[in-house]
């Protein structure tokens, strides 16, 4: 199960892969710790506030991240 604290890893949609644009901005340096989780109004899908090991801090929607083993 993913919650904060989880390590997690990015994982692109393949319709993001396959874009005719820079394949390096979809993927992300793995792995992620889970700093909290964000309640937006209007969502049913999960989101979180993660830190990549690459110092970045974007919001990631739950369907893109698997648990880091």
């Amino acid at each position: 199960m993913i919650r904060v604290g989880s390590l997690v890893r990015y994982i692109p949609s393949p319709s993001a892969t396959f874009r005719w644009e820079e394949y390096s901005s979809a993927f992300k340096a793995n792995p992620g710790v889970i700093l909290c989780e964000l309640d937006k109004v209007g969502t049913t899908t999960r989101r979180f506030k993660i830190r990549w090991n690459d110092g970045e801090v974007p919001e990631e929607w739950i369907s893109y991240l698997e648990k880091y083993e």
